[in-house]
């Protein structure tokens, strides 16, 4: 019931969102704030009740994860939007909680594996889940950044120009998200390997999810050092910003859909 009310206002937070986007009233994005506010305190609790009713972390499958990330992109957005005064920022961030959201309907509780006992694979999946949710708003900054800059070359402004920030202030935004993610997802994956022996019996053990994770990362890495060495910003580590959240995007779809040790 509880996750149920927090998809629902998850809806509301959208469409107000993607209203704001287009008619520019501050009562829509108030309305979006609060509707995303409202569903983020139900999906605390839903989220609690689940870990308390069975006496572990809401980690246990990739459905129960991906609930986890829509509910850390949920709060970054709400810090994010009050630190960079980015009232538009939902009606790009709010769309990929509810694919999260979908996804992960329903929580059932799975089978327990003993393999997920250990603390050392639980950290390793909440570092890389809160990396995973600071990629979502990777993602948002690219896409608001590239439709600024076609805003821009048009010479001609339309609705969306007068809407989203400055250049600076996206490529801003999606230089401190990748920097933020990044560690968590490296430590989480760091984790992951080093308890796969543990868990699977031996690190070489093939799996979708640790495949497309790897590849990932690899992604996010050259785009960080491209950033950070090579001068790369603007378009360039847009697009790099747009391919690594893809191959996320794919890599829980994977994990869904295919046979492997994240599956669930």
């Amino acid at each position: 019931m509880l996750v149920t009310a927090a998809l629902l206002a998850y809806v509301c937070a959208t469409g107000f969102a993607l209203a704001y986007l287009i008619q520019r009233s501050e009562l829509l994005s108030r309305l979006a704030s609060v509707a995303g506010a409202v569903g983020w305190v139900a999906h605390t609790i839903a989220l609690i009740v689940l870990a308390v009713h069975e006496g572990r972390p809401p980690l246990q499958s990739l459905s129960e994860a991906m609930s986890v990330v829509a509910w850390v992109v949920v709060a970054l957005e709400m810090w994010v939007e009050r630190q960079y005064r980015l009232p538009v920022l939902g009606a790009f961030v709010y769309p990929v909680v509810l694919m999260f959201m979908l996804k992960a309907l329903p929580l059932r509780p799975p089978v327990l594996n003993g393999a997920l006992q250990s603390a050392w694979i639980w950290v390793h999946i909440a570092l890389a889940l809160i990396g995973i949710a600071a990629f979502v708003l990777n993602f948002a900054g690219a896409i608001m950044y590239l439709l600024q800059e076609h805003q821009i070359k048009l010479k001609r402004p339309g609705t969306f120009y007068y809407r989203l920030p400055a250049l600076e202030t996206l490529d801003s935004l999606t230089y401190r998200t990748l920097a933020l993610g990044f560690p968590f997802l490296t430590t989480g994956l760091i984790l992951g390997l080093l308890s796969a022996p543990a868990s699977w019996g031996s690190v070489f053990t093939f799996d979708p999810v640790a495949s497309l994770s790897l590849v990932a990362w690899i992604i996010y890495a050259g785009t960080l050092a491209g950033r950070a060495a090579g001068g790369w910003h603007g378009r360039r580590a847009a697009y790099f910003a747009i391919a690594g959240f893809a191959v996320l995007v794919i890599t829980l779809g994977a994990g869904l859909v295919l046979p492997g040790k994240h599956g669930g």
